[in-house]
């Protein structure tokens, strides 16, 4: 809207410049023009372009500046000469006296009463006096506009495209689209036409009722028209049922009040029906049908009659004679295509003549219909069939044998075994087994035996197939002398999803317990058997201590079909085990496989737990003095290296009081019958422990009534290796 009022804008300023070269420069005023959305400043004798809706108006204000030195007089009103649609209005009553820089205004306006163009001539007279010359020069002249008015008119009209001829269209007045076949597009183009004088703009077109009718590609509003420009619209009519539609279109102008438009349409088609004719039975059919010709004798033939009618609301066309697949025949035709208007028909024949027992099916085809037919064959007819997945298979010269579907170990694969009697007597069965003893395949809800099968009756029942090997299976069905072959294939089971072994990580402290769990990371379908086995590795010798808690170094596990913990040796699914007293690096592996048929499922790079009891410095577990006497005891240490070394062993005695010892501190080398100790073959069951004997003898003259013994209140003990020093034991001396 604001591209086209500055458009009007520049039209007034280029029609007002081009009169400026013809106007007088001595000229006394200076004429200013206004609106609401515009000023500019015009010489006398300029043209001024107004543009009006009929019945609206335009003004413009003109304000007359007086630039001379002298006075003016304005003795009348203003004079119009030319269309009465224009008026001119003097504020103020003259005569009316202006002196240099006062001003008049004049209200110019225009309201056209016809949409043709209209002119008109505005002449303000006036008198100037100057006092510039003795005696004053009196002159007399006038303000002078050239007035030019437009007025833009709309008129509608529609142009159907069935029939390409232009019809005015009044507002309120209907479009009738032509009875259109559903489904399909009948379009007209709305034609907006503006045969006035002037521009006016279609500020928005809605479309509002049936949604069958829809605007295709509106422009973007508002648009503009100039004087004897059209604006089209195209309306699409696409009717979906038999029906009648309407809708209205309105249309905003920016002056006057909207204008609507109806429209209205219908939509047709023609609709075939179908009947059945047998003797004088009447029974209609509609696609797929089924329908139904009667029983008949191997050999024989017998025939109904196929009726079809228009039953739509227009004419409709079938351009082809009915086609048939199956053992059937059409006889009677008519002379093809057919034009049936409404409620007309036709008829023709349809034979069955069955070749062997049994349901006889196949097609009709009736112009875009297409139909089942069934018949029976009178006779019986065993038919063995089975169904796997959403397949049904059918036995017989190119499929011989049940094939299930590749089953894995655990799983068991099952398919519906359907034996039907096709024919139209009765079919007896005897005996339905499975062939061989402790087989993969098994039977599943057989029916009662014997059973008699009426025509088109059918039992069925399961069978299954549950391989415990891997490769191929076979195995036979016996249905009363008829032996079917039974074949499946055992697959690996599915692979086993990622685990973790949840314990100890890192450095663990020796001779301490750890607890361990296994946990799937999702559920697995088939119960598992694992073994969990801990090895030890290191440059020492391997601690028999390091075990699990329920003796040795593997343990079995279980993990239930379809859940994810490991359950060790009946016992839970938390193991302990012992870390031992020597350095070495602990490493827990499992190993899986199904319960059934045994079959490993352990990954190619098992995820395993690792952890170390590192070398450090000794660890005391107990110092205790035996064999005392007054002057001697016996010092037992004992504890565990995980170097399984010592060095030293270091003894700090503390005296009892009253006593002082001359060496308080004694350090024992030890470290060769340490070395003697680990090396040897009886330490090999203890790990790193050790316990370390050390005699002592006092000598020296304790007071009367003391025994040397006695002197000694306490003894420190650490023991050494070459990693460290062991925590001090503190054993007090009676």
């Amino acid at each position: 809207m604001k591209r086209s009022t500055c458009a009007a804008r520049g039209a007034l300023l280029l029609g007002m410049v081009a009169s400026w070269a013809s106007a007088q420069t001595t000229f006394p005023f200076q004429l200013r023009l206004t609106s609401t959305n515009a000023a500019v400043v015009v010489p006398n004798s300029a043209t001024v372009a107004f543009s009006a809706a009929i019945g609206q108006s335009q003004t413009f204000r003109l304000t007359a500046t007086y630039s001379g030195s002298g006075t003016v007089t304005v003795p009348q009103s203003p004079q119009l000469f030319g269309s009465p649609d224009f008026t001119a209005i003097l504020a103020g009553t003259p005569p009316i006296t202006l002196t240099p820089g006062a001003s008049l205004i004049v209200d110019l306006t225009y309201r056209p009463s016809t949409s043709s163009g209209a002119n008109a001539q505005f002449n303000l007279p006036f008198t100037e006096t100057t006092s510039i010359t003795n005696p004053p020069t009196v002159s007399q002249n006038q303000i002078s506009l050239n007035l030019q008015g437009t007025a833009p008119s709309f008129v509608l009209s529609y142009v159907l495209q069935s029939t390409l001829n232009t019809v005015p269209l009044q507002p309120g007045g209907t479009i009738p689209f032509p009875p259109t076949l559903i489904n399909t597009t009948s379009q007209a183009n709305l034609n907006i036409s503006n045969l006035g004088s002037g521009s006016g703009q279609v500020t928005n077109v809605t479309l509002t009722g049936s949604p069958a009718f829809t605007l295709v590609g509106l422009p973007l509003f508002p648009v503009t028209l100039t004087a004897g420009q059209q604006l089209q619209l195209l309306v699409r009519y696409l009717p979906t049922a038999v029906e009648s539609d309407s809708a209205q279109i309105q249309i905003s102008f920016d002056s006057g009040t909207p204008v609507t438009v109806n429209l209205q349409g219908s939509g047709v088609s023609p609709m075939f029906s179908y009947n059945v004719l047998q003797g004088t039975q009447s029974t209609p059919v509609t696609p797929p049908g089924p329908i139904s010709l009667p029983d008949t004798n191997v050999g024989s033939a017998s025939s109904v009659v196929i009726q079809v009618q228009n039953t739509g609301n227009t004419t409709g066309t079938i351009n082809s004679p009915p086609s048939l697949a199956g053992p059937f025949q059409i006889t009677g035709l008519p002379l093809f295509p057919q034009v049936l208007a409404p409620n007309s028909r036709f008829t023709f024949t349809l034979t069955s003549m069955p070749t062997q027992p049994g349901t006889q099916t196949g097609e009709l085809l009736i112009g875009a219909d297409l139909f089942n037919l069934t018949g029976n064959g009178l006779g019986p007819d065993i038919v063995y069939s089975y169904v796997s997945g959403a397949t049904t298979t059918t036995l017989g010269p190119n499929n011989t044998a049940v094939i299930f579907s590749p089953t894995a170990i655990g799983q068991t694969g099952q398919l519906n075994f359907i034996i039907t009697n096709t024919g139209t007597t009765n079919a007896n069965v005897s005996n339905i087994v499975i062939g061989e003893l402790n087989s993969p395949f098994a039977l599943s809800g057989p029916p009662n035996l014997p059973t008699s099968l009426g025509p088109g009756q059918a039992v069925q029942f399961s069978i299954s197939f549950t391989p415990t090997t891997i490769g191929l299976v076979n195995g036979t069905l016996h249905v009363d002398t008829i032996t079917i072959p039974l074949i499946g294939s055992g697959t690996a089971p599915p692979a086993l999803p990622a685990y973790t072994i949840q314990g100890p990580s890192g450095n663990v402290a020796p001779q301490t317990q750890s607890v361990v769990s296994l946990k799937l990371a999702s559920p697995y379908p088939l119960a598992l058997n694992g073994l969990l086995t801990l090895s030890t590795s290191g440059n020492l010798l391997t601690d028999p201590a390091v075990q699990f808690s329920t003796g040795g170094q593997t343990v079995p596990f279980v993990i239930p079909a379809n859940s994810t913990d490991a359950n060790f040796a009946n016992q839970g699914p938390l193991l302990h085990l012992q870390t031992g007293t020597v350095a070495s690096t602990i490493t827990l592996t499992p190993t899986f496989a199904t319960q059934a048929g045994n079959v490993l499922v352990t990954p190619s790079s098992p995820a395993t737990l690792q952890f170390s009891v590192a070398p450090a410095a000794p660890v005391l577990l107990s110092v205790v003095p035996a064999s005392e006497s007054a002057s001697s005891f016996v010092l037992n240490v004992t504890g565990y290296s995980t170097t399984r070394t010592l060095t030293s062993v270091t003894l700090q005695f503390t005296a009892a009081a009253g006593f002082a010892f001359g060496t308080s501190q004694v350090t024992i080398n030890i470290q060769p019958a340490a070395t003697q100790w680990f090396q040897s073959t009886a330490s090999q069951a203890f790990g790193g422990q050790f316990t370390v004997s050390l005699p002592f003898t006092l000598r020296g003259t304790p007071p009367a009534g003391t025994t040397l013994l006695q002197t000694i209140a306490s003894i420190s003990t650490t023991v050494s290796n070459e990693v460290g020093t062991s925590n001090a034991v503190v054993t007090p001396l009676p």
